[in-house]
């Protein structure tokens, strides 16, 4: 199979090389020189020991330096030097536009290395139109460099208003075509949808291609949480299925559809095969999108290197066991209830009831088991915060072994003698993803890494996640990435996992001066000690700094140094451009 973009990067890196030594004739000045560094330029080329010269915010040199003096010199004898990387689904856009200066640093992100989100996660842009967006991060610096996106449901949530659970009307798909290009003309790269949430759950397959033939007219790409990773989308339960369920591969076919009928490049975000009852189906994912490109179609994807999903804890329990009577009839994790503060004031004695009644006690331990599958089995699931802290650690199968009972009465029973104000009592995280699923989209050269992380570890501020239960994703993902599938397991290469997170992310969105070592190209580098790299965040203790990133530059000026975060905001908005 030949991947046509990886493999013209590949020849364009190695042209590109040769000028950078090329370059490096006569002795200069320069604002920083990083000496003696292992280079891995992104392509996925073995690593080269060089010096790397620059100025300002662009690599102006590369080859030997040792006559050149500078400003500042970083000694990176036995350490690597990469591309600084890129994260293809980030929900680092909140903290980025906060009025919090420590938020806006994005510590737990900037520590694993990154230097470069995009926007727009599963479809929510922080404001609309995009030029207020745009201006909110601009307003107070950024730790990061961010790529605008158009969120489909900000814009089917601002064309649909509260009539949103509905598919739309034709003009109301022209009114978002219109949003689509307005966005694209203010500086956006493509369109991101979150087609398993509201209000896009409710669009058509038609709606979206629509508007991403609008895209394809500005030469973007598509980028989706699709419609569903498991056997049934997470709005659905058993209890509450009225149509057929959309299972993960129906959901990659659609994603597919909009490449092969627009052209676009487009991404499965944080790919996945999720729940038990999905265990293994990678192997037929990759044997569509492998199909795919033998057609010519650019399929992408991007993989977090975890078996947990979600960025805070599950609840086991479906919602209508535990609200009052008339307040919400469905089954699924995305209803508007969810987001009241009274939701669930009563939701122990309304168990309690209905766990009581024969029939309903049926429905409820039918859910509880679709929730459980979904989140990994009872041998999977594992409380992460109780008042009684013997059960932490322990998972739902071992309790019900402990207690002879069933782990659907261990989940009602937690429900009943934990935390009050917690729907469920227990805060509990399930393994819903297997490692050989992992492995499988990883090996891919199509497959990006990504973190679906939000900045962690700043108290008090709008948009920050963190606490008990919360992904370990948010301070480890891109180190862990290496960790664990290049040290310690040897799935893949050092120079593919670099690629992976630099030069094959910017690709795909069309950046086309970061993403490489290269002269010309802009200062985002990483200098890391690979012995001692090592992602630190647990799902028990999730909020860990990752080791081993030693200096993290952005737009040339140094953001870690020695390891430490240090103060600067020197990101950028990197808008699309009629060039691009």
């Amino acid at each position: 199979m030949i991947y046509t973009r990886c493999c013209c990067a590949i020849v364009l890196s190695w042209l590109l090389g040769v000028v950078a030594f090329d370059a490096v004739a006569e002795p200069s000045t320069f604002d920083l020189i990083i000496r003696n560094g292992m280079t891995l330029d992104g392509s996925g080329n073995p690593a080269v020991r060089q010096d790397i010269g620059l100025r300002g915010d662009t690599i102006v040199a590369i080859g030997d330096l040792s006559d050149a003096s500078a400003l500042r010199i970083i000694e990176a004898t036995g350490l690597f030097v990469v591309p600084g990387f890129i994260d293809l689904h980030s929900h680092a856009d909140w903290a980025l536009s906060s009025d919090s200066r420590e938020a806006r640093k994005s510590a737990s992100l900037v520590t694993q290395g990154l230097t470069t989100v995009v926007g727009g996660a599963d479809g929510g842009n922080v404001k609309w139109p995009l030029s207020d967006e745009i201006a909110a991060f601009e307003s107070g610096g950024m730790g990061m460099n961010l790529v605008p996106m158009v969120g489909h449901n900000t814009i089917r949530g601002e064309v649909l208003g509260l009539k949103s659970e509905r598919q739309a009307t034709a003009s109301e798909i022209e009114r978002m075509k219109a949003m689509v290009t307005e966005g694209m003309d203010e500086g956006a790269w493509g369109l991101y949808a979150g087609l398993e949430y509201r209000p896009g759950r409710f669009s058509t397959p038609e709606e979206v291609l629509a508007l991403c033939e609008v895209v394809a007219e500005h030469n973007g790409f598509y980028i989706a949480h699709q419609r569903s990773e498991a056997t049934m989308p997470l709005w659905q339960l058993p209890s509450a299925v009225d149509d057929w369920p959309i299972d993960g591969l129906q959901a990659l076919e659609e994603t597919i559809n909009i490449a092969r009928q627009t052209g676009i490049p487009v991404v499965a975000s944080h790919m996945k095969a999720r729940g038990r009852s999905s265990f293994g189906r990678s192997a037929h994912d990759i044997l569509l999108i492998d199909k795919a490109w033998d057609e010519g179609l650019q399929i992408y994807l991007d993989v977090y290197p975890y078996e947990t999903f979600g960025g805070g804890p599950r609840r086991m329990l479906p919602a209508w066991a535990l609200v009052d009577e008339g307040v919400f009839s469905g089954g699924g994790r995305d209803a508007p209830v969810f987001y009241e503060e009274d939701a669930f004031s009563n939701a122990r004695a309304n168990l309690q009831r209905r766990w009581a009644d024969p029939a309903l006690h049926a429905r409820i331990a039918r859910d509880i088991r679709w929730i459980v599958d979904h989140n990994g089995g009872a041998d999977r699931v594992m409380i992460v915060d109780f008042p009684d802290a013997v059960l932490v650690g322990k998972t739902l199968d071992d309790l019900a072994r402990e207690r002879g009972v069933s782990f659907q009465q261990v989940v009602v029973d937690l429900a009943l003698t934990g935390y009050p104000e917690v729907p469920g009592g227990a805060w509990i995280r399930g393994y819903g993803i297997h490692d050989i699923d992992v492995e499988n989209y990883i090996r891919k050269e199509y497959t990006a890494t990504g973190s679906d992380a939000a900045v962690s570890g700043v108290a008090g501020v709008e948009g920050m996640e963190g606490g008990p239960g919360s992904h370990p994703r948010h301070f480890g993902a891109f180190v862990r990435k290496i960790a664990r599938y290049v040290k310690d397991k040897k799935i893949i290469s050092l120079p593919f996992a670099v690629r992976a997170a630099t030069s094959l992310p910017a690709s795909i969105i069309g950046l086309q001066d970061r993403g490489y070592i290269r002269v010309g190209f802009k200062a985002d580098l990483v200098v890391l000690d690979y012995d001692r790299l090592r992602d630190r965040a647990t799902v028990l203790e999730p909020e860990q700094f990752s080791e081993g990133i030693e200096y993290v530059i952005n737009n040339g000026v140094p953001v870690v140094e020695e390891g430490q975060r240090n103060d600067a905001l020197p990101g950028v908005v990197i808008r699309r451009t009629q060039s691009n």
